[in-house]
């Protein structure tokens, strides 16, 4: 029983420090920024304390066909006040230029907020971080291209991955296309 015990002890030791190294080995992981996930989400504590946990994201996604959508959140006080969806199509006008012309929208307030299904989830910038790490950073590099970055001020900009090979619209994640301190 003795020896049982040990064994265990032993077992649960390696699990434990395996499991320590692998997530802090994607804690250093760096986009092009060159700013770690570890560093990015340190500079996202910091500055949320400096500028309250009240904040508007955008998260954005176009289609190799032209369709596209956008999401934006508005945080105010640590909590979800309000989201605005917007799905579009790309196209040409008369004089040529890149246009979006509305295909559906709406906007969630209150309770209301996460009554439909399309658009970005509603989540704090906080629990993308975890998602992050706890989802898309820890995808087989074998199988995946993996993708972390950060903005100029060094908070997460994007994270996901898509499958090697994959040619259309494979990216799991998220890209957040702009951030305001409100």
């Amino acid at each position: 029983m003795k020896f049982f015990n040990f064994s265990f002890g032993i077992l649960f030791i390696l699990v434990l420090f395996s499991c320590s190294k692998n997530e802090n080995e994607y804690r250093q992981i760096k986009g092009e920024s060159g700013t770690s996930f570890s560093d990015s989400k340190d500079a996202w504590i910091e500055l949320k304390a400096i500028n309250g946990e009240s904040y508007r994201y955008t998260t954005s996604f176009i289609s190799w066909s032209g369709y596209g959508s956008r999401t934006v959140l508005s945080v105010k006080d640590g909590l979800i006040s309000k989201r605005e969806y917007l799905y579009f199509q790309q196209t040409f006008n008369e004089e040529g230029e890149m246009i979006e012309v509305e295909i559906e929208s709406y906007t969630e307030t209150g309770d209301q907020i996460g009554r439909n299904a399309e658009g970005f989830e509603p989540l704090l910038i906080d629990q993308l971080y975890e998602t992050c790490i706890s989802e898309y950073l820890k995808v087989s590099r074998e199988q995946h291209e993996v993708f972390f970055n950060t903005d100029q001020a060094g908070l997460i900009s994007d994270c996901g991955f898509f499958e090697k090979g994959c040619v259309d619209d494979c990216f799991t994640g998220f890209k957040i296309s702009e951030f305001n301190w409100l």
